[in-house]
């Protein structure tokens, strides 16, 4: 249960929101809390502990569960993941647009698909710095204030193809690429060949377009299924452009590791807490 969780969570200013999901601040974990599992929508989180550490089993992965008591850069998953924070007591998270990452870490993202590395190895001793940082301050909106300066220190405005790797993501987000070929939406609206599409591509969200494709109409249907809790699978299905229920099983339980019907009844998920996130420049926003 995460009743007593609470969750306080902030947008930095731009630039860095166009980049940033958000910046959360965790506390009040305790050894009763079950963890959550957290879908992947092709996101980079960098999870700072701050009490305790945190357990993560990415299904991804070849490593297995991961304890994590440093600061961790959690790569793009083509699945699932499980976070168990019943040895947490205190956390500090930052969720990385897609393709945001790449401005702050370069375009070497798909170096961590499926991987959880120590922060260090790709940031640095600053980021030993930030934690020491953090480690000193209790309130989060200085929390906040902190974090959101590191990030502008390492930011990086304008990189190299930034521009049509965004216009990508936004689109495949939007569903604009839905029902169209890939190759076609590569060379004839972003005006790359297929291949430098999707190694740039790569490079800098850590999947293959065709792979968030399928990752972001997954996670529409799991928000559509929740705002719709009498609609059968059959229309969920149709409704998101799945040939048929059994191909929406065969996603159920290769994105979510379970059937649909496990889902509706036991899933509590990450993102549809975390949504709506306040201003960094706001009052925080509790939840829990």
């Amino acid at each position: 249960m995460l009743s007593e969780m609470r969750i306080i969570s902030a947008t930095p200013a731009q630039p860095l929101g166009d980049h940033v999901y958000w910046i959360a601040y965790y506390d009040s974990f305790d050894a009763n809390d079950t963890g959550f599992r957290m879908m992947s929508e092709g996101t980079v989180d960098l999870l700072i502990p701050l009490e305790g550490q945190t357990e993560i089993t990415a299904s991804a992965s070849k490593k297995g569960l991961v304890a994590v008591a440093e600061p961790a850069l959690v790569g793009p998953q083509q699945s699932y993941r499980i976070y168990d924070t019943s040895r947490c007591t205190r956390a500090l998270g930052i969720v990385f647009a897609s393709g945001g990452a790449a401005r702050f870490l370069g375009p070497q993202i798909d170096a961590l698909t499926d991987s959880i590395v120590p922060a260090t190895d790709i940031l640095g001793p600053d980021i030993r710095a930030l934690h020491q940082r953090l480690l000193e301050e209790s309130d989060p909106q200085r929390l906040f204030r902190i974090v959101e300066a590191y990030l502008r220190g390492h930011f990086d405005p304008d990189p190299q193809h930034a521009n049509e790797i965004d216009f990508a993501v936004s689109a495949i987000r939007r569903g604009q690429t839905a029902g169209i070929s890939l190759v076609d939406f590569a060379e004839d609206t972003i005006g790359f060949s297929h291949k430098h599409f999707v190694e740039l591509f790569k490079r800098s969200v850590g999947l293959t377009p065709r792979r968030y494709q399928q990752l972001i109409r997954f996670n529409r249907m799991l928000e559509g299924s929740r705002l719709s809790p009498g609609v059968s699978w059959t229309e969920i299905a149709a409704a998101f452009g799945y040939a048929d229920p059994s191909h929406l099983a065969k996603d159920f339980h290769r994105f979510a590791g379970m059937a649909p019907g496990e889902y509706q009844r036991s899933v509590w998920t990450h993102r549809q807490v975390l949504s709506d996130p306040t201003s960094a420049r706001a009052e925080p926003t509790v939840r829990g």
